[in-house]
């Protein structure tokens, strides 16, 4: 009894005496004394640069959620500050707000067309080195200013800032004609062997003059303006040379293999621009393989293979036999070759090896890209490109006919 009642009473002042050396929030920062970023813009004027904020408005969040006087008050506010260095302009924030910059939340990056063109490389430097900064963020280009895609209010988003963060995020899963650009993924594109990143534009899409800002624009069905994903950025290392269409950028995908899931949709024969019928792509893989010829000429072999469900048909293929279904698949296999070769040959003509070849080719010959990866850029211009591609076709829906073909055999 008496070594377990001591070896209580030990316990015991073991737990006080450890309590005591615990330290409490000594520099704590309250919710109320912090401006939460939604977004941030990036502009560059020749001399200083301008950084915007979309602050949240916490109560009117609240009083939105919980049924109060939702658009009395917009759910958040925009202000810009500049500087001679990005961290100066960020600094000059507390001259005009009452609350702390708070960035963790913050979602997007918009970068300026001429930002962007001035190069991008100090905005990198602030994420590397700054604990409050996340390298998740996702960045997209403008070709205008970047504040004034943070001045856009969204009619189905509380913030705008998370409704472009999920437009990019949604188009990426389900249209895959654009993929979302991360900071960390930003970085591993600039310093790698092609040196070549593609980054999302967002635009202000409509008939109007200049974004809607007011809140009253939430209160209508339709709006004359609305933020939309545009082309796609070309950054040699970490400047803005040039653009590629959002068709382009599709077919980049497929030979990059960064298609998720897509509908690709086709025409009644190969080649036939007239598109009548779409397969829901439901799994791709695309597969590189560059080879070395004899007389120094590099070819790149870009073999997919894709599976996925017949989802629109307006052809009159029979679809009950196995050379309706084959026939189909010849004419989708058709399309997406044709896709990859005009991407093929518009990075050709724009000198960018934006699918990451030098990559795959110093994986493969890493002794011979010692000795050409300093001019790449004049080889890779007489690349060959061999794509094959496979899709097969798993579903065809509950009808082997089309549905106008049913119509006139009841005739």
């Amino acid at each position: 009894m008496g070594k377990n009642f001591l070896h209580g009473w030990f316990r015991l002042l073991t737990s006080i005496f450890l309590c005591l050396l615990l330290s409490g929030c000594w520099d704590r920062i309250e919710l109320n004394q912090l401006g939460i970023t939604a977004a941030t813009a990036i502009d560059w004027n020749g001399k200083d640069w301008t950084v915007s904020y979309q602050i949240v408005i916490p109560q009117s969040i609240s009083s939105q959620s919980m049924g109060g006087n939702a658009g009395q008050q917009a759910p958040v506010s925009v202000f810009s500050t500049s500087g001679g260095t990005l961290r100066g302009a960020v600094q000059k924030s507390s001259l005009e707000m009452p609350r702390a910059m708070f960035f963790a939340h913050n979602r997007i990056v918009v970068i300026g067309e001429q930002a962007a063109k001035h190069g991008i490389s100090q905005l990198m430097d602030i994420y590397l080195r700054n604990s409050d900064a996340r390298e998740t963020v996702s960045v997209l280009v403008t070709n205008g200013e970047g504040r004034r895609i943070l001045e856009q209010v969204a009619s189905i988003e509380k913030l705008p800032g998370a409704a472009v963060r999920n437009m990019i995020r949604n188009e990426e899963k389900n249209g895959s004609n654009f993929n979302q650009m991360m900071i960390q993924n930003v970085m591993m594109g600039m310093t790698s062997d092609s040196s070549y990143t593609l980054i999302p534009e967002v635009i202000i899409s409509g008939t109007g003059v200049g974004p809607n800002s007011s809140i009253a624009e939430l209160k209508k069905t339709t709006s004359a303006n609305k933020l939309k994903l545009g082309r796609l950025g070309i950054f040699k290392q970490d400047k803005l040379v040039g653009w590629f269409t959002s068709d382009e950028g599709y077919g980049i995908n497929w030979i990059r293999d960064t298609i998720k899931q897509t509908v690709l949709h086709f025409g009644c024969s190969k080649g036939s621009k007239d598109h009548k019928s779409a397969i829901r792509i439901t799994k791709a893989t695309s597969k590189l393989k560059p080879i070395l010829a004899k007389d120094g000429q590099w070819i790149m072999k870009v073999e997919v293979h894709a599976a996925g469900v017949l989802i629109e048909n307006g052809c009159n293929d029979d679809l009950s036999k196995i050379k309706g279904i084959k026939a189909t698949e010849d004419i989708a296999n058709e399309e997406v070759t044709n896709l990859m070769i005009k991407a093929f040959q518009s990075a050709i003509e724009k000198n960018t090896d934006v699918f990451g070849f030098a990559d795959v080719i110093h994986r493969k010959y890493p002794k011979v890209w010692k000795k050409i990866k300093n001019d790449w850029e004049e080889q890779f211009p007489s690349l060959q490109l061999e794509p094959s591609v496979h899709i097969k076709i798993d579903r065809i829906g509950m009808s082997n006919k089309p549905f106008k073909q049913l119509l006139h055999d009841h005739e």
